[in-house]
């Protein structure tokens, strides 16, 4: 609360705005009498009220304190207190300022080995509050007259008055000696010594300290940096050991303690590894999500926390059915909005499992996009890094894999705790999570050992993961296909059907040579065919070729020659129906397309054989080659002679024509005409006849 007094020119005065009605004046006004009315009786003679002084910039007018009526002087001091008292503390206050200069010296103070040390900020606020304050106490003694005058103009002890006032003066929480005499010692040393004076001994550089030395602070730390974790007890006691051999000052366990503290970076990676060093020490990137989706892909194996039930057959032969049981699932990350783009179920991690997912994830960005869009980075941990980088390699263009040790680079490991907390912990057989972390994150094991019979069996878990990944899916799916457009071409790579296959692909092992109808191959028992319209395919009969396949898609597969040189993607075959009965809309249309492709096969046949004659016309006519064998075979099997230049010409000409006459004929035939010629060179009707 404000004061109402003030003294002015050596007498006591009231400031008028706690004094009158007027609602612009002051709120703690005792409103005793209207501003005018007031006014009006200062300017009179035949009123007691006397102006002490006019209204100026920022000042009250004041009312001699004296010439006030006693009611209004005791309600003044019933509710301001004495004035003497109350003007003595105000002025006091009203003198004090905060020292900045002191603030920035405290902050910017350093002791200890190699003034690496600074002052606890706390610290720092009470030495600047007591510097601010002993500011005040000198002014006011260098200026004891004013003082003097503030306190009533009476003879005063100068240091009883000021620790008065300093004792009384709580709107900072400094710590001055409370007494008349400490607070004077304390005072005179601060003007003789500065700001430095106030800080504690054993916070400046010239306190000793127990351990100084470089050799004695190298055999703390490297005895705190043990990998065995020692104690503060144990290792003061091993450090004493040898204080004691080099006349060293012994330690306590609260060195030890404090010395802890101040080198935790140098030994942290000692006691707790680099691991820890790099996750809870050392400076972190911060970064954000991807702009777009099929960016950036990450993926990592995950211990499911669902238990399932096994039974299983020991070495004695008796069945034995364990519930502790629990599945891996490798899940691949699309880091837009943590869509799980791809996952595959197994008992534990392994390489093919980690293959089986990340192929998952090329599948449904077709299914999503159209096409084996690839991500356009690709990071993972260095699990099976030799054996699995050509699979991350061919997958994408940027395979970034984290570095060894530091977790935090995957944003997948918060991911699978989100799904334990949102989904796991749903259910019955949910195992817990951190066994470490308390029982919030772990279920009652006294129940899960009365219900554990009802686990679900090996198949029945993975039923629960699916669930809970396609309900995942379902409610990211639209974000994640609606922002696809935000990815730029030049980040949409797609990865070709030869790659994905040559990737991806199983193989079944056994080789095949190309008929004619096709390759024929037996997949889970059945017999499938396949074939290519690429007419280089038909030069390669003599191959033995290797198949690869994706077994949730057999509408193609890709054939590789036994040196991998060639490469053919095939397409299974249509098969057309025997009956005309079964006939379709898309038959005639396959039909036409073999015999189209056979058609331009016997056209290019016919151009090969008759180019094949232009070049050798010439050539056989050399005096050189007469009566040779090759000439006349050749000659007699291309039906040339040497005096018809162009009769090769004519020959090849007629020879297409009549194929194509054929061709024409035989397309005109009716449907059923074919199946009657093709059972007629089947069936022996003779055999029917008695």
């Amino acid at each position: 609360m404000e004061s109402p007094f003030e003294y002015y020119g050596g007498k006591l005065g009231v400031k008028i705005s706690y004094l009158t009605t007027n609602k612009s004046h002051h709120s703690e006004s005792i409103k005793a009498v209207p501003y005018r009315t007031l006014r009006y009786r200062m300017n009179s003679e035949n009123f007691t009220e006397k102006q002490l002084r006019k209204p100026a910039l920022n000042m009250d007018a004041l009312i001699l304190f004296s010439s006030l009526s006693r009611e209004i002087k005791d309600r003044l001091t019933t509710k301001f207190g004495h004035p003497k008292e109350a003007i003595k503390t105000s002025w006091f206050a009203q003198h004090y300022t905060a020292d900045r200069k002191a603030f920035d010296f405290y902050v910017g103070h350093r002791y200890g080995q190699n003034n690496q040390e600074k002052l606890d900020l706390k610290l720092v606020e009470q030495y600047t509050y007591n510097a601010s304050v002993l500011n005040t106490v000198l002014e006011m003694k260098t200026n004891r007259k004013a003082y003097a005058k503030a306190l009533g103009g009476v003879s005063i002890d100068i240091w009883e008055s000021l620790s008065n006032d300093v004792n009384a003066f709580r709107e900072i929480e400094h710590n001055l000696p409370a007494t008349r005499d400490g607070l004077r010692r304390k005072a005179s040393k601060y003007q003789k010594e500065g700001y430095k004076s106030l800080i504690s001994g054993k916070l400046q550089n010239s306190n000793a300290k127990k351990v100084t030395e470089k050799e004695q602070m190298a055999l703390l730390d490297e005895l705190l940096a043990k990998h065995t974790n020692l104690d503060n007890e144990l290792i003061a006691t091993l450090y004493n050991v040898v204080a004691d051999k080099m006349n060293w000052p012994e330690i306590t366990a609260m060195t030890v303690s404090n010395r802890n503290t101040k080198s935790k970076l140098v030994t942290h990676a000692g006691r707790n590894g680099v691991k820890s060093l790099k996750s809870n020490v050392l400076m972190q990137v911060k970064r954000k999500r991807p702009s777009a989706p099929m960016l950036y892909w990450t993926l990592d194996g995950w211990d499911v926390e669902l238990l399932y039930q096994s039974t299983a057959t020991d070495k004695k032969g008796h069945s034995v059915t364990t519930y502790h049981n629990r599945l891996t699932m490798v899940v691949v990350l699309d880091a837009f909005n943590n869509y799980p783009v791809g996952y595959a179920i197994g008992t534990h991690e392994t390489p093919e499992l980690i293959k089986n997912a990340v192929q998952n994830a090329m599948q449904h960005a077709r299914q999503l996009f159209g096409h084996y869009y690839q991500p356009y980075q690709l990071q993972s941990d260095n699990y099976s890094i030799k054996a699995l980088r050509p699979m991350y390699e061919a997958v994408t263009p940027h395979f970034t894999p984290a570095e060894v040790g530091n977790a935090k680079a995957k944003v997948i490991e918060p991911y699978f705790n989100a799904l334990n907390k949102k989904y796991c912990k749903l259910l019955d057989n949910w195992s817990g999570h951190n066994t470490d972390s308390g029982s919030k994150n772990q279920p009652n094991s006294e129940f899960l050992q009365k219900i554990k019979k009802n686990f679900p069996d090996q198949d029945g878990c993975i039923a629960q993961i699916k669930a809970m990944m396609a309900k995942e899916m379902t409610i990211k799916r639209p974000e994640f296909a609606e922002n696809w457009i935000n990815t730029k071409p030049q980040h949409r790579q797609i990865m070709t059907t030869e790659a994905y296959l040559l990737t991806f692909g199983s193989i079944t092992g056994m080789t095949n040579k190309l008929t004619g109808e096709g390759l024929v191959i037996k997949l889970d028992g059945e017999k499938r065919y396949f074939d290519s319209f690429d007419l280089n395919f038909r030069n390669q009969s003599h191959q033995d070729w290797q198949i690869h396949f994706d077994a949730n898609d057999l509408s193609h597969v890709l054939a590789v020659s036994k040196d991998g040189s060639e490469r053919h993607i095939l397409q299974e075959k249509y098969v057309q129906p025997m009956a005309l009965a079964d006939r379709t809309e898309e038959d005639p249309f396959h039909l036409k397309q073999i015999r189209d492709f056979n058609k331009n096969a016997v056209a290019m046949i016919i151009e090969t054989r008759a180019e094949n004659s232009r070049i050798l016309e010439p050539f056989l006519n050399q005096p050189a080659l007469n009566d040779t064998l090759a000439k006349h075979l050749l000659t007699d099997s291309l039906g040339q002679h040497k005096n018809h230049k162009s009769a090769e010409r004519i020959a090849a000409n007629k020879q297409a024509l009549k194929i194509e006459a054929k061709e024409t004929k035989k397309e005109a035939k009716t449907f059923l005409q074919q199946q009657e010629e093709y059972y007629a060179t089947k069936v022996d009707v003779n055999q029917y006849i008695d």
